[in-house]
């Protein structure tokens, strides 16, 4: 075990030394208000990235991944209006003209640059006035301008939270610090399998102005990284954070992880296997899965969190499954927003779920009162079953009776005013 402290630190993407934001008004996006922001380290830095899953990623994911096959960036540049996705070609020479001349402004090579974007689907970005917002942007970089980024991020929808931590272990201090942005729907799923930046071929474009939700994760620590170790950090840490909370069944289009790691702090270089990485680890995952529990909080409309967890089955990848299923019932959701603990939803989304199942062994729990046991409806208290449904936190426990894997996955509840939103 691995002795190590976490505390919560103002400043969030500023909070680690050594990184400067800022964000301007470009008009990309209706309404007054910041929509494009600029995140900058003083050096270059080693860098990871996690980037949605989705067919028809965007070409902002499209031109970060490929930058980071390197591992190293400076700036993240995110621009509200448009996702650039299901623009073609002509959508990725926009996105390398931004990060051309977002690089040119801040004094480093355009594959230094990443791009995340947020907005409509299929519009091309208005890339000559983002381009004169990068510029202004990167004149008003500064230590205390990582909310004005968070306000940036949501400019065509969503919610937003920033949050930072140092952490402290018997050799050093390093500070991370966070952003991130979702919509509603959201439900983030990035490609692990992939290696960063490694391209495939390109599909078609969908049809124009399809919607799409996006989920935009801004990380930044002074922590010197071994080579090839960050990438690992993060993949783990938005796992089992960012993954782990839905509000939908969909990843989106423009859906992007990136941490960057300046090497500013006084403390040992991390190491595959230190005390460090592991304190480091334990810290990204905590501040991760606050921002995501976070933003899952401020769905409009929501008024509690359901924790669902699903044990006893038959490996990690259908425990995952079956949350995540159960997760994503409308159904499910809808009845806990009335207060009413169907246990019927769970049942049918078990059986969308396509993970292995005996229907003769499945018990399902809300909180400590037992609503299904071997499969059937269980003699119970069906007032203290409600009670458990009425609570601003509900726990729903899944029992598959196979094996010895489990999963947790945090969603919200669905009140009417919240169904058919769609943000950018």
């Amino acid at each position: 075990m691995v002795d190590y402290t976490v505390a919560g630190v103002e400043g969030g993407l500023c909070a680690p030394r050594g990184f400067r934001a800022s964000a301007v008004d470009a008009g990309l996006a209706a309404g007054p208000g910041p929509d494009l922001g600029l995140v900058v380290s003083q050096q270059t830095s080693v860098a990871a990235g996690r980037f949605t899953s989705h067919p028809f990623a965007s070409a902002p994911v499209r031109w970060s991944r490929a930058r980071l096959r390197s591992g190293m960036a400076r700036a993240v540049l995110v621009h509200a209006g448009s996702a650039n996705a299901a623009t073609g070609p002509e959508g990725d020479a926009d996105a390398a003209a931004l990060a051309a001349r977002c690089a040119a402004a801040i004094g480093c090579a355009a594959d230094e640059v990443l791009l995340c974007g947020t907005g409509a689907i299929g519009v091309r970005l208005a890339v000559a006035d983002a381009a004169e917002a990068a510029d202004k942007a990167a004149a008003a970089l500064g230590r205390r301008g990582s909310g004005e980024v968070a306000k940036a991020m949501t400019a065509s929808g969503g919610v937003a939270r920033e949050h930072a931590v140092a952490v402290a272990w018997s050799e050093g201090e390093v500070r991370i610090g966070g952003a991130a942005k979702a919509s509603v729907p959201f439900a983030p799923a990035f490609d692990h399998d992939r290696p960063t930046g490694r391209l495939g071929v390109r599909p078609p474009d969908p049809p124009p102005l399809s919607p799409s939700a996006t989920t935009l994760v801004l990380l930044t620590t002074d922590a010197t990284v071994e080579s090839g170790v960050l990438d690992g950090l993060l993949g783990r840490a938005v796992a089992r954070s960012f993954e782990r909370v839905m509000v939908d069944q969909a990843p989106g289009m423009a859906d992007a992880a990136v941490l960057l790691a300046n090497a500013t702090a006084a403390a040992p270089t991390l190491r595959a296997g230190s005390d460090g990485a592991a304190a480091f680890e334990a810290a990204l995952t905590q501040l991760c899965e606050s921002l995501a529990e976070g933003l899952a909080l401020r769905v409009p409309g929501a008024r509690k969190l359901v924790v669902v967890t699903v044990h006893g089955a038959a490996d990690h990848t259908d425990a995952l499954a079956a949350a995540r299923a159960i997760a994503g019932s409308v159904a499910l959701r809808a009845a806990l927003a009335a207060g009413l603990p169907s246990w019927p939803a769970v049942l049918d989304a078990l059986a969308t779920a396509g993970v292995a199942l005996h229907p003769g062994r499945v018990g399902v729990s809300f909180g400590p009162v037992t609503v299904v046991a071997d499969g059937r409806s269980a003699s119970h208290d069906e007032r203290a079953a409600a009670a458990v449904a009425a609570k601003s936190q509900v726990d729903l426990a899944v029992d598959l009776g196979i094996g010895p894997a489990a999963a947790t996955v945090t969603t919200t509840d669905l009140p009417p005013e919240a169904l058919g939103r769609h943000g950018g």
